[in-house]
Order: structure tokens, then sequence, then C-alpha cells
């Protein structure tokens, strides 16, 4: 894992274009994006890629809250709303206009995400990171900081419902990036750079597991570990 301080979240943008762009020229890539304060970095990141480079890309979500198809506190609802263009890429939403359970609808995704999986030869990640150290719906002490097997699960919490990649998911990446931005992410920055954790205790930490992973962040430096 390797921790780079910037001035500016956006400085990560041209890393990861970068990355993202070199994957493609290699092959079919999947792309998974978060929600929140990083939004803004997944709109400018995709206006870097070409539009004929993009038929080569497939682009889902980290993680979603659970709810009716499009409804406002929804991340791929945001996403949209917030001017994301896709340009050609493949599209693999969480939430289904047909509106089926929580159980249902975590079952689509994870046997979607496991079909995209068989076909691209790159998985790049990118991801935030809550002041309580969980990276995307994988809450501390949550029923998705036990799950060991599946791609994808589901669990009730307030205030949303969340669906999202699991440890074993994350362990897929060939890349992740990880920006957090902002003083009320010093601590937990400063737990994943500085200490050992449980992933139980502190859901970030599984980035130290991947192979290639990046942190940007404007609080402290660290180390490559």
């Amino acid at each position: 894992m390797q921790v780079y301080k910037v001035g500016s979240p956006e400085i990560a943008i041209a890393p990861l274009s970068s990355s993202i762009k070199s994957a493609l020229y290699l092959g079919p890539t999947l792309w998974l994006v978060p929600g929140g304060s990083n939004i803004p970095i997944t709109i400018a990141t995709m206006a870097n890629i070409d539009d004929e480079l993009s038929t080569n890309l497939t682009i889902a979500l980290t993680d979603e809250r659970f709810g009716q198809y499009d409804h406002p506190d929804s991340n791929w609802t945001q996403l949209n709303q917030a001017g994301f263009y896709p340009k050609k890429a493949k599209l693999i939403s969480v939430l289904k206009p047909d509106n089926r359970d929580l159980n249902a609808t975590v079952s689509t995704y994870n046997l979607e995400l496991e079909a995209e999986l068989e076909l691209v030869s790159s998985v790049i990640g990118l991801f935030g990171m809550g002041e309580d150290g969980h990276i995307a719906g994988i809450l501390p002490n949550s029923p998705a900081a036990n799950e060991l097997n599946t791609l994808v699960t589901g669990y009730e919490s307030a205030p949303f419902n969340r669906i999202t990649l699991t440890f074993a998911g994350i362990r897929r990446l060939s890349t992740a990036f990880l920006i957090a931005a902002g003083e009320s992410k010093r601590n937990a920055l400063d737990r994943l750079i500085h200490q050992d954790l449980s992933l139980r205790e502190q859901p970030a930490q599984i980035l130290k597991q991947l192979t290639e992973a990046y942190v940007y962040n404007d609080q402290m430096e660290g180390e490559s570990r």
C-alpha cells in the first residue's frame, strides 16, 4: 500500500485515469466506483477516457444503499444526477426497476459481477473511507465484515440497508485507489497507515492485502507497506 499526501484530492485523477487507460489498452476492464464525496473524481476520470477506449470498459458500484430504483439516496442516482457520462462503457447497476427485495438484489448483483469477472483482464476499484474506517459498504463490526466467501453481501443497517462488495470481492481487484480528504479522516488514516488492525475493526485495512493499492489524502505522509 502506497500513501501519498496531496494538496487536493483532484491530484489523484491523473494517476487513476492513467491506470484505467493502461488496463483498457490491454483488454476488457471492470471499474468499480463509489458514491459520496468521490463522485466528482469518478466523473472527472471518466472524462479522460476516450470514447472508443470506453467500449472496453464496464462500470459498476462498490456499494449501494438499498431501496426503490432511482431513490434519491442511491449512489447510482446521485452519480447520474451529478452529470456522470459513461460514454460507450457497459453499466451494471445494483438496483433494478422491478424493485426486488434485498436478498434477491444481492444475489443478482453477485451473479452479474461474477460473470463480468470472467470476461475482464483487469479490475480497478475507487474507494472512499469513512471516519470509522469503513470501505465500500463494509462498516466496522457489521455482518459484511464477517462475510468470507461471496463477492457481494447485503445487510440491514441504519439509516440505509446496504449492499456492498465483500473483502473477498475487494481481493479480486488488480488495483485499488482510496481517496480520503478532510481533517475528519485524519484519525482513520493514522490507524490505517500506522497500525495493523483486524479487518473487522477497520475494514479499510483490506488494502494492505492487495498487490497494488494507492492512498491519496491531504492529512499525512505514510510508508509503503
